[in-house]
């Protein structure tokens, strides 16, 4: 039985609950990614996490997955009689001038510069000058926003994130090759762009902010033929907690939601509309601590709230895959980001060192 977290309260895929296969914790915030604004997206991008960021481009996002079987082509496509005189050609695009080796320098900002590499690897043909540069200008202000904050990475965290992307190769000769087509010259070197990645993305969590709550549920699901049974069997539940009977227990035992159970039903932190309909809004209603039975399409629910609704940075990267997070990331981060911004430009410590015509060719 899936739990009660949904991408939309009508989404369609909650609908029928009895065909749904039993999710797991991990399925809780399963919402496509929607940004309001394709800068956001592609801003996004830049900054979200899963990436390797400017330093490595998106073209290495591919290599660190295993290759795809190749699709056999074949040569005889409808298309292949046509002249190739008769065809539309592509219009020559804007080139980044220069090699991602370069450190040559093209923006200072505060003690720090944006080299020429860097551009080279954030720029993709076609792109507007100005806002390339913006982002890779945000990016190094968000870098040195974490040093005053005091935001680290802790060397065993970036361990782990190091070896879980070296064991998606299959031989230590193809983890090689992918550093060498992303010309990132060593292990060492790679180290220091997943450091600074993970470094972005804490900031990204603890300057998202939306409302949230904390609770923990154990499930009865039902079908059609089961409702009134199994209301009694959530109500004598019901009663047992109130009774004083241990929660935790109780959903380990009798809780029919597999992604929670075993956590003593705790369902984490969540943001307003994650839920289904009726869950969300007696969640987002309830004191701390207080207790109560609620239906939804999945069946009964006996829900306890453990911290009401309040705003607060984001635990985890998951609710930035949520239509949810994703709101709050444009409405507060990009806010506080764009401030920065704003504030450098006031204070006079950006300053860029190099024309478009010196950072783009034109076709």
């Amino acid at each position: 039985m899936t739990d009660p977290h949904s991408s939309d309260a009508h989404d369609s895929r909650l609908a029928e609950p009895d065909e749904q296969n039993a999710s797991d914790s991990g399925d809780y915030r399963n919402e496509p990614v929607r940004s309001g604004a394709a800068s956001n997206r592609r801003t996004l991008t830049l900054i979200g996490s899963l990436l390797l960021l400017l330093a490595i481009g998106g073209g290495v996002v591919a290599s660190i997955m295993p290759p795809a079987a190749t699709t056999p082509t074949t040569t005889s496509s409808p298309a292949a009689n046509v002249p190739t005189s008769n065809l539309p050609t592509a219009l020559p695009l804007p080139q980044a001038i220069g090699d991602v080796t370069s450190t040559e320098p093209i923006t200072q900002v505060g003690d720090a510069v944006i080299t020429r590499g860097e551009f080279v690897r954030a720029y993709q043909p076609g792109d507007e000058v100005s806002a390339v540069l913006k982002q890779l200008i945000q990016v190094e202000l968000l870098l040195q926003q974490a040093g005053v904050e005091g935001v680290t990475v802790e060397a065993s965290e970036l361990d782990a994130e190091i070896a879980a992307i070296k064991s998606s190769f299959g031989t230590p000769e193809e983890f090689t090759a992918m550093l060498a087509a992303n010309q990132i010259e060593s292990e060492e070197a790679m180290r220091s762009i997943i450091e600074r990645n993970m470094l972005i993305d804490k900031m990204v969590l603890s300057h998202t902010t939306m409302e949230q709550v904390h609770a923990r549920h154990i499930l009865l699901a039902t079908t059609a033929e089961t409702v009134d049974a199994r209301k009694a069997e959530a109500e004598a539940i019901l009663a047992q907690i109130q009774g004083g009977a241990d929660f935790a227990q109780l959903a380990a035992e009798k809780s029919e939601d597999p992604g929670s159970k075993d956590k003593g039903g705790d369902l984490g932190w969540a943001g307003r509309g994650m839920f289904v309909g009726p869950f969300d809004e007696a969640v987002f209603s309830m004191q701390k601590d207080e207790v109560r039975l609620v239906q939804t399409d999945f069946g009964w629910h006996i829900i306890q709230v453990l911290d009401p609704s309040t705003v607060r940075s984001l635990d985890s990267a998951d609710l930035l895959q949520t239509m949810a997070g994703q709101q709050a990331f444009t409405e507060t981060f990009m806010v506080w980001l764009d401030q920065l911004y704003t504030d450098a430009e006031q204070k006079k410590t950006i300053t860029i060192l190099m024309t478009d015509d010196q950072l783009v060719s034109q076709p």
